[in-house]
């Protein structure tokens, strides 16, 4: 066996540092060039969670036809409310869901991250998520598209749109989790 001589040395420590480097750098860049606008706060998901559902809410409510955006709706922050009070297996489900939509768009045709692409290049890799033939991608697909119709739909703004004259049961009772979750959003608002 031959010994390893400084200049071998020397250039596997200059290749594991570039490796290194290389591996911070792919790190920082799947997490950076997030940021909440102004009146946003997030506490059921992070900043770059809020900012692909952010971006998942625009694609799928576009709004038109007499009908509001969901951003409009403030769905962004209904679906946070739900990932908040959700339990933990089903919370790290959404999240896990939501970032897999933010790094799948290369695979669907569309270069860059789901957040980032046009309103249409968004609407077309979702489409493609939701025709794939990987159960994963569908299942995820399905699943934050239902989640965005429920919170767009129990909305009472929608309802006038689409000819729906409520629900019976006149005075909402919203449940605890609700109220707990608006007297924080209140709070952390209050602190911005």
């Amino acid at each position: 066996m031959s010994a390893v001589g400084r200049r071998q040395l020397l250039q596997v420590g200059v290749g594991g540092a570039a490796v290194l480097a290389l591996g911070g750098a792919s790190l920082r860049w799947l997490g950076s060039g997030y940021a909440l606008r102004s009146g946003e706060v997030a506490l059921g998901m992070s900043v770059k969670q809020w900012c692909v559902a952010r971006a998942l809410v625009e694609a799928l409510t576009p709004g038109g036809d007499g009908l509001p955006t969901g951003a409009e709706l403030g769905l962004i922050q209904q679906i946070d409310e739900q990932v908040w009070a959700a339990d933990d297996g089903t919370a790290s489900d959404l999240r896990a869901a939501l970032e897999l939509v933010e790094h799948v768009p290369p695979l669907f045709g569309h270069l860059g991250r789901f957040s980032s692409l046009s309103v249409a290049a968004r609407q077309d890799v979702f489409d493609r998520m939701v025709r794939s033939r990987r159960d994963l991608f569908v299942q995820v697909a399905l699943g934050l598209k239902q989640l965005v119709q429920i919170c767009y739909f129990a909305d009472q703004r929608v309802w006038p749109a689409i000819g729906y004259d409520g629900p019976w049961v006149k005075e909402a009772r919203p449940p605890a989790s609700a109220l707990a979750y608006q007297k924080l959003l209140v709070d952390r608002r209050g602190r911005a």
